[in-house]
Protein backbone atom coordinates (compact mmCIF):
# COMPACT_ATOMS: atom_id res chain seq x y z
CA UNK A 1 0.00 0.00 0.00
CA UNK A 2 1.22 3.48 -0.70
CA UNK A 3 1.38 6.44 1.20
CA UNK A 4 0.82 9.17 -0.84
CA UNK A 5 1.02 11.52 2.49
CA UNK A 6 4.09 10.62 5.09
CA UNK A 7 4.47 13.23 7.93
CA UNK A 8 8.28 12.07 7.93
CA UNK A 9 10.25 11.32 4.84
CA UNK A 10 8.50 11.18 1.48
CA UNK A 11 10.24 9.03 -1.37
CA UNK A 12 9.30 6.76 -3.92
CA UNK A 13 5.51 8.01 -5.30
CA UNK A 14 5.12 10.42 -2.24
CA UNK A 15 7.78 12.84 -2.66
CA UNK A 16 5.55 15.87 -4.31
CA UNK A 17 6.90 17.77 -7.36
CA UNK A 18 10.04 19.83 -6.09
CA UNK A 19 11.17 18.75 -9.56
CA UNK A 20 13.65 22.06 -9.92
CA UNK A 21 15.05 21.97 -6.72
CA UNK A 22 15.83 18.35 -7.25
CA UNK A 23 17.40 19.08 -10.87
CA UNK A 24 19.19 21.63 -9.24
CA UNK A 25 20.74 19.82 -6.12
CA UNK A 26 21.52 16.52 -8.36
CA UNK A 27 23.22 19.03 -10.95
CA UNK A 28 25.50 20.48 -7.47
CA UNK A 29 25.74 16.79 -6.60
CA UNK A 30 26.63 15.46 -9.70
CA UNK A 31 29.04 18.46 -10.60
CA UNK A 32 30.90 18.45 -6.41
CA UNK A 33 29.33 21.39 -6.03
CA UNK A 34 28.86 22.45 -2.60
CA UNK A 35 25.35 22.76 -1.80
CA UNK A 36 22.73 24.50 0.78
CA UNK A 37 19.20 23.54 1.60
CA UNK A 38 17.47 26.26 3.35
CA UNK A 39 13.98 25.82 4.58
CA UNK A 40 11.84 26.00 7.87
CA UNK A 41 11.42 22.73 9.45
CA UNK A 42 9.01 20.58 8.07
CA UNK A 43 9.17 22.05 4.93
CA UNK A 44 10.95 18.53 3.28
CA UNK A 45 14.66 19.62 3.62
CA UNK A 46 15.53 15.94 3.79
CA UNK A 47 12.91 14.30 1.67
CA UNK A 48 14.76 16.30 -0.99
CA UNK A 49 18.17 15.70 -0.08
CA UNK A 50 17.35 11.62 -0.39
CA UNK A 51 15.47 11.78 -2.84
CA UNK A 52 18.37 13.37 -5.01
CA UNK A 53 21.08 11.08 -3.42
CA UNK A 54 19.22 7.89 -4.19
CA UNK A 55 18.10 9.49 -7.74
CA UNK A 56 22.18 9.85 -7.94
CA UNK A 57 23.27 6.29 -6.53
CA UNK A 58 26.39 7.55 -5.22
CA UNK A 59 27.24 6.22 -1.65
CA UNK A 60 26.07 8.73 0.65
CA UNK A 61 25.60 9.28 4.55
CA UNK A 62 23.31 11.79 6.59
CA UNK A 63 24.83 13.49 9.43
CA UNK A 64 22.49 14.93 11.44
CA UNK A 65 24.13 17.79 14.12
CA UNK A 66 20.75 18.47 16.05
CA UNK A 67 21.83 16.89 19.41
CA UNK A 68 25.43 18.34 19.06
CA UNK A 69 26.19 20.47 22.09
CA UNK A 70 29.81 21.12 21.49
CA UNK A 71 32.51 20.41 19.67
CA UNK A 72 33.42 17.41 20.47
CA UNK A 73 29.91 16.04 19.54
CA UNK A 74 30.36 17.75 16.62
CA UNK A 75 33.47 15.21 16.03
CA UNK A 76 31.66 12.26 17.19
CA UNK A 77 28.56 12.85 14.98
CA UNK A 78 30.89 13.52 11.83
CA UNK A 79 33.31 10.43 12.47
CA UNK A 80 30.08 7.77 13.32
CA UNK A 81 28.66 9.58 10.26
CA UNK A 82 31.92 8.53 7.92
CA UNK A 83 32.33 5.13 9.61
CA UNK A 84 28.94 4.36 8.31
CA UNK A 85 30.11 5.95 4.76
CA UNK A 86 33.37 3.37 4.72
CA UNK A 87 30.02 0.34 5.54
CA UNK A 88 28.92 1.40 2.14
CA UNK A 89 31.91 1.51 0.53
CA UNK A 90 33.24 -2.26 1.93
CA UNK A 91 30.63 -4.80 2.27
CA UNK A 92 32.85 -7.49 3.44
CA UNK A 93 32.98 -7.68 7.17
CA UNK A 94 36.66 -8.73 7.66
CA UNK A 95 37.84 -6.57 4.58
CA UNK A 96 35.74 -3.54 6.13
CA UNK A 97 37.19 -3.96 9.64
CA UNK A 98 40.55 -3.67 7.93
CA UNK A 99 39.81 -0.68 5.83
CA UNK A 100 38.13 1.15 9.23
CA UNK A 101 41.32 0.20 11.20
CA UNK A 102 43.48 1.86 8.77
CA UNK A 103 41.52 5.05 7.93
CA UNK A 104 40.86 5.60 11.83
CA UNK A 105 44.49 4.44 13.10
CA UNK A 106 46.22 8.06 12.95
CA UNK A 107 43.00 10.01 14.57
CA UNK A 108 43.52 7.75 17.73
CA UNK A 109 40.17 6.08 17.22
CA UNK A 110 39.58 2.58 17.88
CA UNK A 111 37.28 0.62 15.96
CA UNK A 112 35.14 -2.82 15.87
CA UNK A 113 32.16 -4.45 14.34
CA UNK A 114 28.96 -4.98 16.62
CA UNK A 115 25.29 -5.93 15.64
CA UNK A 116 24.62 -2.51 14.46
CA UNK A 117 27.77 -2.53 12.21
CA UNK A 118 31.17 -0.41 12.83
CA UNK A 119 31.66 1.08 16.44
CA UNK A 120 33.80 4.02 17.12
CA UNK A 121 35.83 4.17 20.56
CA UNK A 122 36.93 7.79 21.70
CA UNK A 123 38.56 7.23 24.63
CA UNK A 124 42.65 7.17 23.06
CA UNK A 125 41.52 10.23 21.26
CA UNK A 126 44.62 13.36 22.02
CA UNK A 127 43.93 15.80 19.25
CA UNK A 128 41.78 18.65 19.52
CA UNK A 129 38.34 18.20 17.50
CA UNK A 130 39.31 20.57 14.38
CA UNK A 131 42.46 18.58 13.51
CA UNK A 132 40.62 15.42 14.11
CA UNK A 133 37.68 16.67 11.89
CA UNK A 134 40.31 18.06 9.40
CA UNK A 135 42.29 14.89 9.05
CA UNK A 136 39.46 12.73 8.66
CA UNK A 137 37.54 14.62 5.72
CA UNK A 138 40.85 14.88 4.26
CA UNK A 139 41.37 11.11 4.49
CA UNK A 140 38.19 10.51 3.09
CA UNK A 141 38.96 12.55 0.09
CA UNK A 142 41.95 10.67 -0.41
CA UNK A 143 40.23 7.13 -0.35
CA UNK A 144 37.25 8.10 -2.51
CA UNK A 145 39.97 8.96 -4.95
CA UNK A 146 42.26 6.34 -4.31
CA UNK A 147 39.08 4.36 -5.04
CA UNK A 148 37.67 6.33 -8.23
CA UNK A 149 33.69 7.04 -6.50
CA UNK A 150 32.22 9.94 -5.21
CA UNK A 151 30.81 10.10 -2.15
CA UNK A 152 28.07 12.26 -0.36
CA UNK A 153 28.35 13.76 2.46
CA UNK A 154 25.39 15.28 4.05
CA UNK A 155 25.69 17.82 7.24
CA UNK A 156 22.25 18.29 8.20
CA UNK A 157 21.33 21.25 10.96
CA UNK A 158 24.49 22.76 10.56
CA UNK A 159 23.87 25.98 12.26
CA UNK A 160 24.42 24.04 15.50
CA UNK A 161 28.46 24.55 14.27
CA UNK A 162 28.13 28.01 14.87
CA UNK A 163 26.24 27.58 18.21
CA UNK A 164 28.34 25.50 19.81
CA UNK A 165 31.72 25.96 18.39
CA UNK A 166 33.98 28.42 20.45
CA UNK A 167 35.44 30.14 16.86
CA UNK A 168 35.45 29.38 13.31
CA UNK A 169 38.04 26.89 13.34
CA UNK A 170 35.41 24.19 12.31
CA UNK A 171 33.91 25.95 9.96
CA UNK A 172 37.43 26.38 8.20
CA UNK A 173 38.42 22.98 8.25
CA UNK A 174 35.04 21.76 6.76
CA UNK A 175 35.12 24.78 3.84
CA UNK A 176 39.11 23.71 3.43
CA UNK A 177 38.03 20.57 1.74
CA UNK A 178 34.52 20.98 0.99
CA UNK A 179 36.71 24.10 -1.44
CA UNK A 180 39.29 21.68 -2.75
CA UNK A 181 37.98 17.59 -2.71
CA UNK A 182 36.70 16.46 -6.26
CA UNK A 183 35.24 13.42 -4.75
CA UNK A 184 33.28 14.34 -1.69
CA UNK A 185 29.79 16.31 -2.60
CA UNK A 186 29.32 18.29 0.32
CA UNK A 187 25.35 18.99 1.08
CA UNK A 188 24.72 21.75 4.19
CA UNK A 189 20.87 22.23 5.26
CA UNK A 190 19.69 24.01 8.43
CA UNK A 191 15.91 24.55 9.98
CA UNK A 192 17.03 28.07 11.77
CA UNK A 193 17.12 30.02 8.94
CA UNK A 194 18.63 32.98 10.79
CA UNK A 195 21.65 30.97 12.33
CA UNK A 196 22.43 29.31 8.95
CA UNK A 197 22.48 32.68 7.39
CA UNK A 198 24.75 33.90 9.29
CA UNK A 199 26.79 31.19 9.03
CA UNK A 200 26.98 31.40 5.24
CA UNK A 201 26.76 35.02 4.69
CA UNK A 202 28.92 36.97 6.62
CA UNK A 203 31.74 38.16 4.78
CA UNK A 204 33.81 37.07 8.02
CA UNK A 205 33.37 33.36 8.29
CA UNK A 206 34.67 30.36 6.34
CA UNK A 207 31.61 29.25 4.43
CA UNK A 208 31.04 32.85 2.91
CA UNK A 209 30.12 32.05 -1.05
CA UNK A 210 31.00 28.39 -0.77
CA UNK A 211 27.30 27.28 -1.87
CA UNK A 212 24.62 27.27 -3.92
CA UNK A 213 22.02 27.99 -2.24
CA UNK A 214 18.53 26.56 -2.43
CA UNK A 215 15.80 27.60 -0.63
CA UNK A 216 12.50 25.93 0.02
CA UNK A 217 9.55 27.91 -0.60
CA UNK A 218 5.71 26.42 -0.02
CA UNK A 219 4.75 24.07 -3.20
CA UNK A 220 2.14 25.02 -5.21
CA UNK A 221 -1.77 24.41 -5.42
CA UNK A 222 -1.72 22.99 -8.97
CA UNK A 223 1.04 20.40 -7.62
CA UNK A 224 -0.38 19.42 -4.61
CA UNK A 225 -3.89 18.92 -6.83
CA UNK A 226 -2.67 16.85 -8.82
CA UNK A 227 -0.88 14.46 -5.80
CA UNK A 228 -4.22 14.73 -4.71
CA UNK A 229 -6.33 13.61 -7.74
CA UNK A 230 -3.63 10.55 -8.39
CA UNK A 231 -3.71 9.23 -4.39
CA UNK A 232 -7.68 9.78 -4.62
CA UNK A 233 -7.53 7.71 -7.83
CA UNK A 234 -5.38 5.24 -6.02
CA UNK A 235 -7.61 4.75 -2.85
CA UNK A 236 -11.17 5.44 -3.69
CA UNK A 237 -10.94 4.69 -7.69
CA UNK A 238 -12.55 8.29 -8.15
CA UNK A 239 -11.22 11.48 -7.94
CA UNK A 240 -11.11 14.06 -4.85
CA UNK A 241 -14.11 16.74 -5.12
CA UNK A 242 -12.52 20.37 -6.03
CA UNK A 243 -14.40 21.41 -3.22
CA UNK A 244 -12.66 19.31 -0.30
CA UNK A 245 -9.01 20.06 -2.27
CA UNK A 246 -9.88 23.64 -1.87
CA UNK A 247 -10.19 23.11 1.72
CA UNK A 248 -7.25 21.15 2.62
CA UNK A 249 -5.51 23.45 0.38
CA UNK A 250 -7.32 26.40 2.53
CA UNK A 251 -6.45 24.83 6.27
CA UNK A 252 -2.48 24.12 5.60
CA UNK A 253 -1.94 26.55 3.33
CA UNK A 254 0.29 24.46 1.29
CA UNK A 255 2.78 24.09 4.21
CA UNK A 256 3.81 20.56 3.71
CA UNK A 257 3.84 18.90 7.14
CA UNK A 258 0.45 20.28 7.76
CA UNK A 259 -0.81 19.25 3.82
CA UNK A 260 0.06 15.58 4.55
CA UNK A 261 -1.08 15.37 8.15
CA UNK A 262 -4.35 16.43 7.06
CA UNK A 263 -4.47 14.59 4.05
CA UNK A 264 -3.39 11.59 5.68
CA UNK A 265 -6.05 11.23 8.56
CA UNK A 266 -8.68 12.30 5.92
CA UNK A 267 -7.40 9.14 3.87
CA UNK A 268 -7.75 6.74 6.63
CA UNK A 269 -11.69 7.46 6.25
CA UNK A 270 -13.73 4.57 4.14
CA UNK A 271 -15.87 6.66 2.36
CA UNK A 272 -14.34 9.76 -0.29
CA UNK A 273 -14.04 13.10 1.43
CA UNK A 274 -16.24 15.72 1.19
CA UNK A 275 -15.85 19.64 2.13
CA UNK A 276 -17.27 19.17 5.50
CA UNK A 277 -15.55 16.29 6.31
CA UNK A 278 -11.93 18.11 5.21
CA UNK A 279 -13.00 21.53 8.20
CA UNK A 280 -14.15 18.57 10.11
CA UNK A 281 -11.30 16.57 10.51
CA UNK A 282 -8.70 19.93 10.48
CA UNK A 283 -10.80 21.84 13.57
CA UNK A 284 -10.66 18.04 15.48
CA UNK A 285 -6.82 18.52 14.96
CA UNK A 286 -6.49 22.04 16.02
CA UNK A 287 -8.29 21.19 19.61
CA UNK A 288 -6.02 18.38 20.07
CA UNK A 289 -2.80 20.44 19.86
CA UNK A 290 -4.22 23.59 21.27
CA UNK A 291 -2.68 23.13 24.25
CA UNK A 292 0.61 22.66 23.11
CA UNK A 293 0.38 25.89 20.58
CA UNK A 294 -0.94 28.15 23.37
CA UNK A 295 2.47 26.66 25.76
CA UNK A 296 4.66 27.43 22.94
CA UNK A 297 2.93 30.91 22.66
CA UNK A 298 3.02 31.87 26.07
CA UNK A 299 6.83 31.98 26.04
CA UNK A 300 6.49 34.98 23.98
CA UNK A 301 6.13 38.96 24.99
CA UNK A 302 3.15 40.23 25.25
CA UNK A 303 3.99 42.32 22.08
CA UNK A 304 4.79 39.53 19.54
CA UNK A 305 1.48 37.23 20.32
CA UNK A 306 -0.43 40.58 19.63
CA UNK A 307 1.52 41.00 16.47
CA UNK A 308 0.82 37.20 15.68
CA UNK A 309 -2.68 37.37 16.27
CA UNK A 310 -3.24 40.59 14.68
CA UNK A 311 -1.34 38.64 11.83
CA UNK A 312 -3.85 35.98 11.93
CA UNK A 313 -6.93 37.64 12.22
CA UNK A 314 -6.35 39.63 9.31
CA UNK A 315 -5.22 36.30 7.19
CA UNK A 316 -2.35 38.32 5.34
CA UNK A 317 -1.28 41.71 5.73
CA UNK A 318 0.47 44.13 3.09
CA UNK A 319 1.37 46.65 5.20
CA UNK A 320 2.15 45.56 8.79
CA UNK A 321 3.88 48.77 9.70
CA UNK A 322 0.62 51.00 8.38
CA UNK A 323 -1.68 53.22 10.55
CA UNK A 324 -4.86 51.02 10.80
CA UNK A 325 -2.70 47.70 11.89
CA UNK A 326 -0.87 49.55 14.27
CA UNK A 327 -4.17 51.16 15.78
CA UNK A 328 -5.39 47.33 16.01
CA UNK A 329 -2.53 45.73 17.04
CA UNK A 330 -1.53 48.83 19.87
CA UNK A 331 1.82 48.83 18.98
CA UNK A 332 3.86 51.60 17.91
CA UNK A 333 6.32 52.05 14.70
CA UNK A 334 8.69 51.43 16.24
CA UNK A 335 7.65 48.81 18.49
CA UNK A 336 6.24 46.81 15.32
CA UNK A 337 9.42 46.73 13.62
CA UNK A 338 11.45 45.03 16.07
CA UNK A 339 9.17 42.76 16.68
CA UNK A 340 8.29 41.66 13.84
CA UNK A 341 12.23 41.24 12.67
CA UNK A 342 11.94 38.01 15.61
CA UNK A 343 9.22 37.39 14.79
CA UNK A 344 10.40 36.52 10.83
CA UNK A 345 13.98 35.06 12.29
CA UNK A 346 12.45 33.02 14.43
CA UNK A 347 10.34 31.41 11.59
CA UNK A 348 6.87 32.64 13.44
CA UNK A 349 6.44 34.95 10.20
CA UNK A 350 7.46 35.02 6.70
CA UNK A 351 6.77 36.87 3.76
CA UNK A 352 4.75 35.38 0.75
CA UNK A 353 5.36 35.67 -3.14
CA UNK A 354 3.20 38.53 -3.17
CA UNK A 355 4.71 40.88 -0.40
CA UNK A 356 2.12 39.69 2.11
CA UNK A 357 2.95 39.20 6.00
CA UNK A 358 1.38 35.81 7.38
CA UNK A 359 1.34 33.26 9.97
CA UNK A 360 3.98 30.61 9.19
CA UNK A 361 2.30 27.83 11.14
CA UNK A 362 -1.13 26.92 9.90
CA UNK A 363 -2.45 25.01 13.24
CA UNK A 364 -0.63 28.48 15.13
CA UNK A 365 -3.04 30.49 12.78
CA UNK A 366 -5.80 28.09 13.80
CA UNK A 367 -5.47 28.09 17.49
CA UNK A 368 -4.56 31.91 17.79
CA UNK A 369 -7.96 32.79 15.97
CA UNK A 370 -9.98 30.38 17.96
CA UNK A 371 -8.56 31.75 21.37
CA UNK A 372 -8.14 35.84 20.05
CA UNK A 373 -10.27 36.97 22.74
CA UNK A 374 -8.10 35.50 25.40
CA UNK A 375 -4.92 36.31 24.56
Amino acid sequence: MINYFPTQLARGKAFCNRTNELKRLRHDIESVTPSLIISPRRYGKTSLALNAFERTKWPYVHVDLYKAFSEEDVERFLLKGIASLLSKLEKTPKRLIALAADFFSNLHVSVSIGKEGLQLDFKRKKTSPVDTILKSLEHLHELAKTRNTKVILYLDEFQVVGQVCKNYTIEAAVREVAQKSEFISFVFSGSDRHLIEQLFNDKKRPFYHLCDTITLKRISASDYTKHLKKAAMHQWNTELPDTAMGRILHHTERHAYYFNKLSSLLWLQDALPSAEDVTSTWMSFVAENKSLLERELALLTINQRRMLLQLAEHDAVKEPFGKAFLADSKLSGSTASMVMKVLIERDYVFIDEAGLYRVLDPLMKSVLADTKNTI
